[in-house]
């Protein structure tokens, strides 16, 4: 492995943990009765997306997620042969930040996991359908702003952001809202029950894809 291919993958592990450690601790803390809230979930995981990708985005991307590294890489922004390696290091940091907060604060709120909420009706595939329209639009977000010929690249942490926030605080609660196999894998995990996993992993993956593929055609005469 060549030094600038493990700056990257060292940079993709430390995001994801920080991601994965204050979006899922942040539904932790909450189920203790510290008055987080959806609101102060969104805010929480949109500001650590934002914080992410002003301090490492010029190394890896801040990608932190398998999908966008995926989707990614099919626009041409990113090398293939690099995307294994994100992947791997996307999952461990996000494994990592779990069993690190199960270690910290015990196991509450199913470990933060991103779950339908089946009390409010949500079945597994209204679930799935929401996280493909979700990641549709984060990917077609960060393709506008973030790999757009004409986008401030510099600041497009922004934007990005706030969408991640956003959709949490609106989704959150009732979807799961993970947009990210990354960010819904490690609390799967350190729960020990991947029943739902499926929804969090393909839905980013096809909506993701289906974002680039959009942003190909709306901004085909700019780029």
């Amino acid at each position: 492995m060549d030094q600038a291919s493990f700056r990257k993958y060292l940079c993709e592990f430390i995001g994801t943990f920080s991601l994965v450690f204050f979006a899922a601790g942040a539904v932790m803390i909450d189920s203790l009765g510290l008055g987080i809230g959806a609101i102060g979930a969104g805010i929480i995981s949109g500001g650590i997306i934002i914080i992410v990708i002003f301090t490492f985005g010029q190394v890896s991307g801040a990608h932190v997620n398998p999908a966008l590294s995926i989707a990614a890489a099919w626009l041409g922004k990113l090398e293939w042969r690099l995307v294994p390696g994100y992947a791997f290091a996307q999952m461990a940091g996000s494994t990592a930040a779990s069993f690190s907060l199960l270690w910290l604060i015990g196991q509450h709120a199913s470990m933060g996991a991103n779950i339908p909420n089946e009390v409010a009706g949500v079945t597994p595939q209204t679930a799935f359908t929401i996280e493909i329209f979700l990641s549709f639009l984060l990917m077609w977000v960060i393709c506008g702003t973030a790999y757009h010929s004409k986008a401030a690249m510099e600041l497009s942490a922004i934007p990005i952001g706030i969408v991640v926030g956003i959709e949490v605080m609106l989704m959150g609660p009732y979807a799961g809202a993970a947009m990210n196999p990354a960010r819904a894998f490690g609390p799967y995990l350190a729960l020990g029950n991947l029943t739902h996993y499926w929804i969090y992993l393909v839905g980013p993956i096809f909506g993701m894809f289906l974002g680039a593929l959009t942003y190909k055609i709306t901004h085909n005469d700019l780029t």
